[in-house]
């Protein structure tokens, strides 16, 4: 029972990743990638290994560190950081509902690019005094002073 409310929490949190920051799903897949490779290590790995990993895999991609997964649930951070505080260690609780999430999130369009969104006028817009979109780099604006 706990095994699928983690999942379900797990899915939640790659589609919200997915939604909000999509440029970060490669650098998650690395982390999985890397996380599969030292389950046999007790599932610890450095932040520094998913970079390469991702360089590996052709997401050359320079990340910072790795909080955002981590505030996202998808990963946690192992004790203190090391080398002077340049080097964090992480472990992913749920790797394979990361996985099936991923893959669920990809099979239903999830890969696609964007819709692209287009203005629909209606009325007498173009006309004045409703034609403000039009005129917009005309209209002069000076905000009241702060004080």
């Amino acid at each position: 029972m706990k095994k699928s409310m983690l999942t379900n929490e797990t899915e939640r949190a790659v589609y919200r990743l997915a939604a909000e920051h999509p440029a970060w799903l490669p650098v998650l897949e690395a982390a999985v990638v890397v996380a599969e490779q030292q389950e046999g290590c007790g599932g610890e790995f450095a932040g520094a290994w998913v970079l390469e990993q991702l360089r590996h895999s052709g997401g050359a991609r320079w990340v910072p560190n790795l909080r955002l997964l981590v505030s996202h649930g998808l990963l946690e951070k192992s004790g203190p950081s090391s080398r002077g505080g340049r080097r964090a260690y992480y472990r992913m609780p749920d790797r394979e509902g990361v996985v099936e999430a991923i893959a669920k999130w990809r099979a239903n369009g999830g890969g696609r690019a964007p819709r692209r969104l287009s203005f629909v006028a209606a009325g007498a817009s173009a006309e004045p005094p409703t034609d403000i979109g039009r005129r917009s780099g005309e209209i002069r604006y000076e905000p009241s002073p702060w004080r």
